[in-house]
């Protein structure tokens, strides 16, 4: 789905991304952790083809990210960025039919079919009765959850999330990426997922593989269960993490 290879990137100064290497499996949902800093969001970005790499390769489908359109891209990979635009004038329905113009183009217009999918994805957040309203009225969280309601009408192959917890309460951190992991993996047309997150245990039981990111460089990579470990994520916070088990996997907390 995504490959990146010897990868290095810079962002107005010094390089942000340092030799990543990094693959990304259909089925796969990872979550990627780190410090303040640590080159996560220059990563999505790279992916996005919105950050270009100073070398080394980005590869979608096998295919050179280079070589493919905008368009085409559109259609492969949606994205829930970290910074959501303001001042758009867009109602809420609007913007998640956005998630439509890969597939219609700029001027077509939602099937009725289309329209009761996009009205029950904002209904599922919470803001069925907000369709209507401008977007700059939302909350800084009311926005983010319409942006994940347009990519997940979208149903891209391959959908990116910077930080999509950001600025939300408990239970819709909790229940927007239930709804991810829901729509990810076969037989869904979502067939991988990438989170930028920082609550580690939201990725936890979010994801089934993580990517530990220290000053742009990889710490660790792999499944859940043998790179999430109390001692990986106490080097890589510098701090003391602790480990507990529950009927829903591990549970992490700093020792004070």
């Amino acid at each position: 789905m995504l490959e990146l290879q010897a990868l290095h990137a810079t962002w107005g100064g010094p390089e942000v991304l340092l030799g990543v290497d990094w693959a990304v499996q259909p089925g796969e949902r990872w979550a990627v952790l780190g410090p303040n800093g640590a080159g996560k969001s220059s990563l999505v970005r790279v992916a996005m083809g919105l950050l270009s790499p100073s070398s080394g390769a980005v590869r979608l489908s096998g295919e050179p990210l280079t070589r493919l359109s905008r368009a085409h891209l559109a259609q492969r990979v949606g994205w829930v960025p970290q910074a959501v635009a303001e001042g758009t004038g867009f109602s809420a329905l609007e913007v998640v039919l956005m998630g439509l113009q890969s597939q219609q183009g700029p001027f077509g217009l939602a099937s009725s079919a289309q329209l009761t999918r996009a009205r029950a994805l904002l209904d599922s957040q919470g803001l069925g009765s907000f369709e209507a309203r401008s977007v700059d009225t939302l909350s800084g969280g009311e926005r983010r959850l319409v942006w994940l309601a347009r990519a997940l009408l979208q149903a891209p192959r391959l959908l990116l999330l910077d930080e999509p917890t950001a600025f939300l309460d408990l239970r819709h951190q909790a229940e927007g990426l239930a709804q991810v992991r829901r729509a990810v993996g076969p037989g869904h047309a979502i067939e991988a997922a990438v989170a930028v997150l920082h609550d580690v245990n939201l990725a936890a039981s979010f994801a089934t593989h993580v990517l530990l990111l220290a000053a742009g460089r990889v710490v660790a990579q792999g499944p859940v269960a043998s790179v999430l470990t109390a001692p990986a994520l106490s080097s890589l916070f510098q701090v003391s993490v602790v480990q507990a088990e529950s009927s829903s996997g591990p549970v992490f907390a700093v020792k004070s």
